[in-house]
């Protein structure tokens, strides 16, 4: 008996393909020392990872074959090629801090790692939340503050990056909810809502000034948002006492065996009782 095979999702693979490619193409200006280059190439694997997964959802022909290949994919588009990206900058800056660099890089990608292989096993079936933060958005925070220190001309000083790749190598592996095609959580109260709105319009105010200069300005304090928008939401979860377990809510006593306990408890109850 032959067994069938599911179909591939050929738009899906290929843009996943192309993600995957902009993942070299960045190691590659890494090792070359453009900084700027390496970091717009994680970017655009960034954009191809949400196109890849948009297109998989639309066509409803999620497979296996797709998500593996999406998870070979990251690791070298979103943990390589930021863990080169930081070394190749330590080594540029001082060579002699280099084994500081190589160790943070390790980190990164060893977390990146663990954070795939955590998703794709237990928490791939979730669609309201990612358990950690998710490693493209890691990476393309790595990328947004490259960028950034560009602009202004600073190197990427290992005082900065050291702390901030530690940070978010933790937050990978960690419990901490982000967000997963969540849309019910902008509904709020019309009070709070007009609050929101408020400084959201500000907030484009603020982006559209910055952008007028040069658009690296915005990407880090977009990409260090999402990742305090993850910890605010998820502390505020906790604050109110709600608990989940791996992920998994806990599941109700069926009715049959309440029925039971409460049998069993009767019965003890005259067992214990003093004869008359």
């Amino acid at each position: 008996m032959t067994r069938r095979r599911r179909p591939i999702n050929l738009l899906a693979s290929l843009l996943t393909c192309c993600g995957l490619y902009c993942g070299v193409a960045s190691t590659f200006a890494s090792i070359e020392g453009n900084f700027q280059v390496a970091a717009y190439y994680i970017l655009a694997a960034l954009v191809f990872d949400m196109l890849d997964g948009t297109a998989a959802r639309v066509t409803n022909s999620v497979s296996e074959f797709g998500k593996h290949l999406d998870s070979l994919s990251d690791v070298v588009s979103f943990g390589m090629a930021p863990s080169i990206l930081i070394y190749i900058a330590y080594i540029s800056e001082d060579p002699q801090i280099g084994l500081i660099g190589s160790l943070v890089a390790v980190v990164f990608v060893i977390c990146g790692a663990l954070r795939l292989a955590r998703y794709n096993t237990f928490q791939a079936d979730r669609s309201d939340v990612f358990f950690g933060l998710p490693i493209p958005g890691a990476a393309g925070t790595i990328a947004a503050f490259v960028l950034f220190a560009t602009y202004f001309e600073w190197n990427v000083a290992f005082w900065v990056l050291s702390p901030m790749t530690v940070a978010i190598s933790l937050l990978m592996v960690s419990s901490i909810e982000y967000p997963k095609h969540n849309i019910k959580m902008f509904l709020v109260a019309p009070r709070a809502g007009f609050r929101y709105l408020v400084i959201f319009v500000a907030g484009i105010a603020i982006f559209h000034y910055a952008n007028q200069y040069h658009p690296s300005i915005v990407l880090f304090p977009m990409a260090v948002g999402y990742v305090v928008f993850g910890i605010v939401t998820d502390g505020m979860r906790r604050f109110r006492g709600r608990t989940i377990d791996d992920g998994l809510p806990e599941e109700p006593e069926s009715k049959p065996a309440q029925k039971v306990a409460a049998a069993g408890a009767a019965i003890d109850r005259v067992s214990d009782s003093p004869p008359v």
